[in-house]
């Protein structure tokens, strides 16, 4: 299973760390990057970090605005994008995705991406080890999919919604916080791992946990959660949940 692996790859660059060479540092910088649509209807994008610090929300003019902080040359994040028959392709990725025990405590890696809220998207993010913050409110995504490696995170999915949204997340090694809409139906199906997962706000049904707002609105979301090794705390916000926020 994935979360045996996460925690073997780990265990091995740790017991390793001798062996494995720190990242060359050099001096901060900065990049700045805006990708247009170009005619694109949908887009499917790929965001991929092996260590460092994601942000993402909505609230982009253009399909991307990003911005980069990086002080190690060789991570000089990498950002494609192609569009086929009104489909958009945009790549987004960590040119080495080496990691090692050794790294200097100075390092900087920090992505701050902002996506169009008007296009309809397929979003996948890898994360490896650091700290997610994906906040997709106002963003007209109908399919998520994450993949949470060591580190903490966070994944607001709350707000209206106009279109039904089916998300994977799959838990690492760490603490990841799902925040859900109590105003829109939610299902979400837990399958369990080795760590802990908290629904705050659902109720239970048949092998899955709903919200009170199921099956009573015209979009809705249905989330499955694979748990690894670490806390996964889903809790619901909005007028209808009971001490929200």
């Amino acid at each position: 299973m994935r979360q045996f692996a996460v925690v073997f790859a780990v265990l091995i660059l740790t017991l390793a760390g001798c062996y494995v060479p720190s990242p060359k540092l050099g001096k901060s910088e900065t990049l700045q990057q805006n990708i247009g649509l170009a005619g694109a209807e949908t887009v499917r994008a790929s965001i991929s970090i092996g260590v460092g610090k994601l942000k993402l929300a909505g609230g982009a003019d253009s399909l991307l605005d990003a911005r980069f902080e990086y002080n190690i040359p060789d991570w000089k994040p990498a950002v494609t994008y192609s569009v086929t028959d009104s489909l958009g392709r945009l790549v987004v990725e960590q040119p080495s995705r080496v990691v090692g025990a050794t790294w200097p405590g100075n390092v900087r890696y920090d992505w701050d991406l902002k996506l169009n809220p008007n296009v309809p998207l397929e979003l996948e993010i890898d994360m490896g080890v650091g700290k997610t913050d994906v906040d997709l409110r106002g963003l007209d995504v109908r399919r998520f999919a994450l993949e949470a490696g060591v580190g903490e995170g966070s994944v607001d999915l709350s707000g209206p919604r106009t279109s039904d949204l089916d998300a994977t997340i799959e838990a690492g090694v760490g603490r990841l916080t799902l925040i859900l809409p109590a105003d829109v139906g939610v299902r979400v199906k837990a399958e369990g791992g080795l760590g802990h997962v908290s629904a705050n706000g659902l109720k239970s049904q048949d092998d899955a946990w709903v919200n009170d707002a199921w099956g009573k609105t015209k979009a809705s979301l249905r989330v499955r959660v694979e748990g690894g090794i670490g806390e996964v705390e889903m809790r619901l916000v909005g007028s209808a949940a009971s001490g929200s926020i």
